[in-house]
């Protein structure tokens, strides 16, 4: 069912049958023919849907520089009752985002289906969302967070990563990169395990926590222990906005501008696998960057991992 932007409140009962746009998709539709105070309202949506979602009509009103009675009249031009059920549509819209689209891009893999491309073509289309993810990250990442980022890595006495979920797996390799460099670190994905290692931590020690939602709760709840110790919290999130972002004293964003679309939480892996390799680099840089350290335990893993000559016949 499409939308125009003067169409009343749709009929609940008649579209049981169709699949309604989502908010976004609806709000996306209808901005070419919105103007004046509505327009501004709309802009600030589409500019970061998530700095909006929960907030008040009086909040929205003033990011938007409008009167709340034009964000009303903007939430009726859209089809919905009032701000309320906008703001429920809204928090849905983008709840969806972090749930089902961390799995898989479902859009590319919807078109695939519908004859649009076959495997190689979605192959392609799936990498360069991956390449656009990790493009968007590079053009928006923090200067400053980062380098404090990784000199705290560097110097600081003990550090612990955590992770649940997706964002174990990125934990795992991090710990190893920075491991092989030097750096004191543990890591878990156990939310017993989290606290535990927590408890053994001191001012000066840094905790590095991994969420693509920002509202993992075994992380946040983690975090805020950490917080009251007095021991320096980072987060790596998709969302800044969210509850890890109210209990680090640093965050980097995976990627930004395209946070509000489904299979842009998809990429997330991807990009901040990539922004986690280059991090470790970096810290090596700041310890020091001794190749000849490195070079060994290189030629100590080869030892171990490389097949002998006469593998086939090993019993």
């Amino acid at each position: 069912m499409t939308e125009t932007p003067s169409t009343p409140a749709p009929d609940r009962g008649a579209a049981e049958s169709q699949a309604e746009p989502s908010c976004l998709e609806r709000l996306r539709q209808a901005r070419p023919g919105l103007s004046g105070a509505r327009a501004r309202v709309a802009d600030t949506v589409l500019t970061d849907p998530w700095k909006v979602r929960g907030a008040s009509i009086q909040v929205l009103a003033q990011m938007a520089g409008v009167s709340e009675n034009a964000v009303s009249r903007f939430t009726h031009a859209l089809g919905y009752t009032g701000y309320r059920e906008f703001a429920q549509a809204l928090s849905l819209d983008l709840g969806k985002s972090l749930g089902l689209y961390h799995s898989h891009p479902v859009e590319l893999v919807l078109e695939s289906r519908a004859g649009l491309g076959g495997p190689l073509d979605l192959v392609q289309r799936v990498m360069a969302l991956e390449v656009e993810c990790m493009q968007d990250t590079l053009t928006n990442l923090s200067e400053p967070a980062l380098r404090h980022v990784v000199h705290r890595l560097a110097g600081a006495p003990a550090v612990l990563l955590l992770g649940t979920g997706t964002a174990a797996p990125l934990c795992h390799m991090f710990s190893y990169r920075l491991a092989s460099v030097g750096v004191p670190v543990t890591w878990t994905a156990d939310p017993m395990m989290m606290l535990a290692h927590v408890s053994r931590l001191s001012p000066g020690d840094l905790v590095f926590a991994i969420s693509y939602s920002g509202r993992s709760r075994d992380t946040v709840q983690a975090l805020t222990y950490a917080k009251e110790r007095g021991v320096e919290t980072v987060g790596l999130t998709a969302n800044p906005q969210s509850p890890i972002g109210d209990v680090t004293d640093a965050s980097l964003t995976i990627f930004s501008e395209a946070v509000s679309r489904g299979t842009a939480q998809f990429g997330a892996r991807v990009a901040g696998l990539a922004l986690l390799e280059a991090i470790a680099t970096a810290v090596s840089e700041e310890k020091g960057g001794s190749t000849s350290e490195l070079e060994e335990l290189g030629a100590t893993q080869a030892r171990f991992n490389d097949l002998p000559q006469d593998w086939r016949n090993d019993s």
